[in-house]
């Protein structure tokens, strides 16, 4: 009987391991790398993005929300690309291109800055708010309220073209964009689900309609992410568009959130060590590393290429942080294999920590044979 509760336990804490492990290596693992503080001026400094050797934020330290901007190229400076009396907020990038949501007018219009040449362009002109710009390339998207709920909108800079992109009765937000594939939160199903709209194509799909909220989507080459509620705290899942598969990522019992892609890596905002730290994810390896463990309040990473930047309160006030990862880690990742190449599954086609839960299902089944044979 003492064997039995034994081998029941030992399968609870298995079971307990497999469902709240995250894909890939141990969450101790660090990424090899050098961080460094890129703002740390009076006030707050949030929401930073990157693009190659630009660094672009949201900055609160003249009384009220403008936007500056951190260029690696040019000696390492600092400037200011918005600071006018009215907010501009929710900055993203591509490229040298530059779109936020601005209050010059006395409502949020979204507007495009270009850094090589210094030209900024108004995208929207509707009296109601326009606000969560996001652009790949020539396309820019946006949430539009002109039709008294939330819409997405897209606005090609080549044609000069505005198009409306969704035209449900419900809310739809949160939009993310790269080439021809548009994605967002939706919800028109009464709960959080994640569409997506092939410009080229001009058809609209779902992504995911679980009955928990699915948020935050962002989007790269064939992979969607997104935070998932599906497990009852936030998860971050995937999906192939060219296989039309989802697959969860990181589903540890604390929370993952805010994700960001590049290159085939996934980063993101995790609690399960202390406050929340920066992970990251290869889906071609299937490896997960740390980015920074250095404090307990960093949040809203943003990954491009080898270079991580994030929002850090580890000085009371929120400052943004960068990693750059070392070329010899990048090198020694792109020549590692994946568990399909390498074979690391076990005999079965079973991972060993699932083997090890039927491991122990088996020693119960056969002492309860024993005991029959008595």
């Amino acid at each position: 009987m003492k064997r039995n509760i034994f081998s029941i336990g030992f399968i609870s804490v298995v079971l307990f391991i497999v469902l709240g492990a995250c894909a890939g290596l141990a969450a101790s693992e660090a990424l090899q790398g050098t961080e460094q503080e890129i703002n740390s001026a009076f006030s707050n400094q949030i929401t930073p993005v990157i693009s190659g050797d630009y660094i672009v934020w949201q900055d609160e330290r003249d009384g009220n929300w403008d936007l500056y901007m951190y260029d690696m190229s040019a000696g390492r400076t600092e400037t200011s690309l918005f600071n006018g009396p009215k907010d501009e907020i929710e900055p993203a990038i591509s490229g040298s291109r530059v779109v936020l949501a601005d209050n010059r007018r006395g409502n949020y219009d979204i507007y495009m800055y270009d850094i090589a040449t210094k030209k900024e362009v108004q995208v929207t002109s509707d009296k109601s708010e326009q606000k969560e710009p996001a652009i790949s390339g020539d396309i820019i998207v946006w949430t539009d309220r002109r039709n008294q709920n939330t819409d997405i909108y897209m606005y090609d800079l080549t044609t000069k073209e505005e198009t409306r992109i969704t035209d449900d009765k419900a809310d739809q937000s949160q939009p993310a964009v790269w080439g021809n594939i548009i994605v967002w939160k939706d919800t028109r199903n009464g709960n959080e689900d994640i569409y997506m709209y092939d410009i080229s194509a001009g058809k609209e799909s779902p992504v995911v309609m679980d009955s928990a909220a699915q948020t935050n989507p962002v989007i790269e080459g064939d992979y969607i992410v997104w935070e998932d509620r599906r497990a009852g705290n936030l998860d971050i899942y995937m999906y192939e568009i060219s296989t039309g598969k989802e697959k969860p990522v990181c589903t540890d019992p604390t929370p993952q959130k805010t994700p960001a892609i590049s290159d085939g890596r996934i980063v993101w905002a995790d609690g399960r060590i202390k406050g929340t730290n920066i992970f990251i994810y290869d889906i071609a390896t299937g490896q997960e590393k740390t980015i920074s463990t250095a404090s307990e309040y960093e949040s809203n990473p943003s990954i491009d290429g080898n270079r991580i930047v994030w929002q850090d309160k580890r000085k009371g006030a929120m400052d943004i942080f960068m990693f750059t990862e070392d070329a010899s880690e990048t090198e020694s990742t792109a020549g590692e294999k994946t568990e399909a190449e390498t074979g690391s599954k076990a005999p079965l086609g079973i991972y060993p920590v699932s083997a090890g839960v039927i491991a122990a299902y088996l020693i119960i089944t056969s002492e309860k044979k024993g005991k029959r044979k008595t």
